[in-house]
Order: C-alpha cells, then sequence, then structure tokens
C-alpha cells in the first residue's frame, strides 16, 4: 500500500480511493493478521501491540495503516455506548460533514439503520453567519461486509438504530478535503460550527500562540508573514498574536485587511478591532466582562 501510494502520479482522491477500494474488496489479509496477533498474545502475557489506539467514548479502535494519503483504523462501536449516548444525551445532537472522503467497510454491521444527511461543500468563504444548513437525504440499512462511500464535504450520516457491535475497518483520505470540518445542529439543521482539515494549519496555530508568548520582537517577521495566508482562519490567528509583538505592524494589517479581505468575516472582526483599539488609545475604560 505505502509503494502505491507512493507511486501515484496524482495524488488525487480520486486515485487513493481506487487504492483502498482494491484494498477492501477481499479482507483475508486483515482476519490473517488479527489471528497472528491474538496467538502471540495468548502466547507472551507481556506481549503490547505494536499500534496506536485511538476513539472516543463512543468507539474504540487501533491506527492499522498511516500515510500522508491516507488512514486506516479498525473501529469498534459498541451497542451499550450508541444506547448511552442516545438515552443520556444533554443538550441538541450534531450532524457532523467531516469534509474528507471516507470509506467504511462494515465487518459486523450490528444491524445498523443510518439516517443520511447532506449539505453544500463549504469553500473558503465559508461564514456561520451565512446560516448554512443540512437536509435529510433518507436511510440505509447496513449489512455484514458491505463498504460506504461517504463525500464528508456534502454527505454525512448518524446511526439511528443497531442490534448488536458495529465493527468498521475505515479509511480516512487525507487529499482533496474541504477546507472546514463543519457542524450543524441536529435539531435546527444550522451550522453552528467549523474547524479546519488542515493539519499543518493546525498546527502552524499553535506555533504562532507560542511564538507570542514568548514575546520576541524578532518573531514579528514570522508572525506577519502569516497573516497573509490562504486560510482565512489562519490569517486572523496569525494578526491576533502579532498585536502581542508588534502592535503597530499588527494596525497596518488590520488596516489592510478592513479595506480588502477576501472573506467578509475578517473585514467586519478588523473593523471591530480597529474601533476597539482606538477607543483603548484614546482613553476609553476597557470592558472586563
Amino acid at each position: 500500500m505505502h509503494d502505491a501510494l507512493d507511486g501515484l502520479t496524482e495524488r488525487s482522491g480520486t486515485a487513493v480511493r481506487a487504492l483502498v477500494e482494491n484494498l477492501f474488496a477481499e479482507t483475508g489479509w486483515l482476519t490473517c493478521w488479527i489471528e497472528r496477533m491474538a496467538q502471540t498474545a495468548a502466547a507472551d502475557p507481556f506481549f503490547d501491540l505494536p499500534l496506536v489506539a485511538n476513539g472516543n467514548k463512543h468507539q474504540r479502535g487501533l491506527v492499522l495503516f498511516s500515510h500522508d494519503c491516507v488512514t486506516l483504523t479498525l473501529n469498534v462501536l459498541s451497542i451499550d455506548a450508541l444506547a448511552a449516548k442516545k438515552t443520556h444525551r444533554r443538550g441538541p445532537g450534531a450532524i457532523i460533514f467531516t469534509g474528507g472522503l471516507t470509506l467504511q467497510k462494515f465487518l459486523k454491521g450490528g444491524g445498523a439503520l443510518l439516517q443520511l444527511w447532506s449539505a453544500a461543500a463549504p469553500d473558503a468563504l465559508f461564514s456561520l453567519a451565512d446560516g448554512h444548513c443540512c437536509a435529510p437525504a433518507g436511510y440505509r440499512a447496513i449489512k455484514d461486509g458491505e463498504i460506504l462511500t461517504t463525500d464528508g464535504r456534502t454527505q454525512s450520516y448518524v446511526i439511528s438504530h443497531a442490534v448488536s457491535d458495529i465493527v468498521v475497518l475505515q479509511a480516512d483520505i487525507r487529499v482533496d478535503r474541504a477546507p472546514l470540518l463543519v457542524e450543524y445542529d441536529a435539531q435546527s439543521l444550522l451550522a453552528v460550527g467549523a474547524s479546519s482539515t488542515n493539519d499543518g494549519a493546525s498546527r502552524s496555530q499553535m506555533l504562532l500562540s507560542f511564538l507570542s508568548m514568548l514575546g520576541r520582537a524578532g518573531d514579528a517577521d514570522v508572525l506577519e508573514r502569516y497573516t497573509h495566508d490562504d486560510a482565512f482562519y489562519l490569517r486572523w490567528h496569525a494578526t491576533r498574536e502579532l498585536l502581542g509583538v508588534d502592535a503597530g505592524r499588527a494596525m497596518e494589517r488590520l488596516r489592510a485587511m478592513e479595506r480588502g479581505d477576501p472573506h467578509p468575516e475578517i473585514r467586519d472582526v478588523a473593523r471591530c478591532a480597529i474601533s476597539m483599539l482606538a477607543g483603548q488609545a484614546a482613553g476609553a475604560t476597557p470592558c472586563h466582562a
């Protein structure tokens, strides 16, 4: 799989999907591998799986394979955890559109019934203020061995019903993703949250915050460079951090953003920030709420 991915002339979602579909067509390799692991564990009480565990309170899993283009995981969704999620839910539920292409082979379907959802794909100008909504797109009953492909840019699902644990071999394709993961409220169906699907951009935000905390004047050049990034959320994050290092340069960037940033929300928040900073400079009492 590594060789096939590295040998792709074009790393597109379509090309990676074709390789994953070929891998998922016959999964005897996985059964054989699990049996060998089980035998080793039975013979050695100190045996430690050479794999990374992942999951949350609703599912447990292991990372089987990781590449720049795709990650393969083996997940178990507990029927008890699914039931508890429905019974003890606090507040409204959420419908998540991951922004990426996902292939799932249900090794054990668990009698699952999926409720499907659709939405418009988010682009670089996506704004929660525009009132984006998702819409119901029917239901799908899952059988053992079935392969489900979900385009997380425009498709999502929630498990409406199941009768037993669900075991899924899952491939998350990491190329050709939408810029944002979008969360919709399950009652109003309105978009209520969004986050980056770009791992590099997320790491950059964290590292820029570290630079700002250090407060070194020489880091202003690095921070300012990121105020011109293609990702609107990274531009704004870098500008906020630049304020703590070089307020003068940050004000120049804020004025430029107010005049002509491609994203309407960035223009609006830049205008608000300039007004607030001007008020503080004039001696207005800051609000500590």
